[in-house]
C-alpha cells in the first residue's frame, strides 16, 4: 500500500482526480486524514539534534492548489486558513518530485513512520 505522498504524486503524474470528503483526502478507494504526516521532512528539522517534523498532506495539497502565488502571498494565505506552509527551501524540490520532474527528493525520509490509509466504505 502506498504512502500518502507517493499516492498523491501518482495521482498528479497520471492526471487522476482525488476528492475531499469531510476531513479526508480520497484517492479512489483509499482515504487519508487531511492532517496525516507525510514522509517529507520540514526544512531544518532532523539535524543538529532537532526532532524530525514532516509536512502534512493538507499542507502539500494546499501548495499544489496555490502554486501560482508568490511565496509570500502563499504563506499569508496558508496562515489565514490555519494550514502550515511549505517552506521556501522545500518548495522547488517538492514540486519537482510531485510533478514527475524528479524521481525523488532529498527531504523524503524513507525511514519515517507511515500511517496506513483507511479503506473507503463502498456505497
Amino acid at each position: 500500500m502506498a504512502d500518502a505522498l507517493s499516492l498523491l504524486r501518482q495521482f498528479i503524474f497520471e492526471n487522476k482526480e482525488y476528492t475531499i470528503e469531510n476531513d479526508r483526502f480520497v484517492f479512489n478507494d483509499l482515504a487519508y486524514p487531511k492532517d496525516i504526516k507525510t514522509n517529507y521532512l520540514v526544512y531544518g528539522t532532523g539535524k543538529d539534534n532537532t526532532p524530525k517534523d514532516y509536512y502534512t498532506l493538507e499542507s502539500i495539497v494546499f501548495l499544489l492548489k496555490n502554486v501560482e502565488l508568490q511565496h509570500a502571498n502563499y504563506v499569508k494565505k496558508a496562515a489565514e486558513k490555519g494550514i502550515p506552509a511549505i517552506s521556501r527551501p522545500d518548495r522547488k524540490d517538492l514540486l519537482a518530485y510531485l510533478t514527475g520532474q524528479a524521481n525523488t527528493a532529498d527531504r523524503i525520509d524513507r525511514n519515517a513512520p507511515l500511517e496506513i490509509a483507511m479503506q473507503r466504505p463502498l456505497q
